[in-house]
């Protein structure tokens, strides 16, 4: 029988996550598994949120402006993405989960540097697809790995200037698609029991409640403000995450 404690905790880390991408349109795995991995193994804490990563991005994918036109734009991303996380699941069976911290510390601190610095360049029309593969490749690596998809979707998104709603449902698109192939693997590999899938799916209730919540936030409030904050917070933690996994 689940831990209720533990459950509790991981409501309230999914509520919180779900508020965050509500409110500024993406971090709720780099949230998720920074304040899940206190308490539990990475492997878990990605288990634990496959079910709510999925459908939320499926969510966030089914409520933009045009369906067929960014799965046209972006298949091929997506299917890069499926192939190098489905391989990297599969070949990273045996890593331990001091390596899996150490990445996702990293990617953690990744993610607030480009999300702070905002100073990617305009990918150029005739290099396109010569990025996408590159982004795509490393998304899938380090999604096979943590699950935390941001730096290299958000900087390769970004490049191609996308309007807000274009952006926003691109993200949710190509997540859900990674999203899809991380969890067959972790079911095929044997690292997401019944047991973690049950909760994975319970604590989809609490992260659509938080991202109802963060979009009532957004509109009454200053984003920027709150990113500020919210990058300042987790570089410290991914800093920390990071420093103690290589120093223990």
């Amino acid at each position: 029988m689940p831990d209720p404690i533990l459950i509790a905790f991981a409501s309230g880390v999914l509520l919180l996550a779900g508020a965050v991408k509500g409110f500024i349109g993406l971090g709720m795995p780099t949230v998720a598994l920074t304040l899940l991995t206190l308490q539990l193994d990475a492997r878990t804490a990605v288990a634990f949120i496959l079910i709510p990563m999925l459908l939320s991005n499926v969510w966030q994918f089914w409520r933009g402006p045009d369906m067929v036109g960014c799965a046209k734009q972006h298949w091929r991303y997506a299917a890069i993405l499926m192939f190098i996380v489905a391989l990297t699941v599969w070949f990273s069976q045996s890593a331990p989960d001091r390596f899996l911290r150490a990445v996702l510390g990293l990617f953690v601190l990744a993610f607030c540097f480009f999300s702070w610095r905002d100073m990617v360049p305009a990918i150029p029309s005739n290099r396109v697809r010569q990025f996408e593969g590159i982004s795509a490749v490393i998304a899938g690596l380090v999604g096979g790995l943590t699950a935390a998809w941001a730096p290299p979707l958000a900087m390769y998104l970004t490049g191609l200037r996308l309007e807000r709603d274009a952006f926003v449902q691109a993200l949710g698109f190509l997540i859900a698609a990674g999203s899809m192939s991380i969890l067959i693997m972790f079911i095929s590999v044997g690292h997401s029991s019944n047991s973690d899938l049950t909760i994975s799916a319970y604590l989809l209730i609490p992260t659509l409640i938080g991202f109802s919540l963060g979009e009532r936030l957004r509109h009454r409030s200053n984003p920027e403000q709150f990113k500020k904050i919210f990058l300042g917070v987790f570089a410290l933690l991914g800093a920390n995450l990071l420093v103690s996994t290589l120093m223990g």
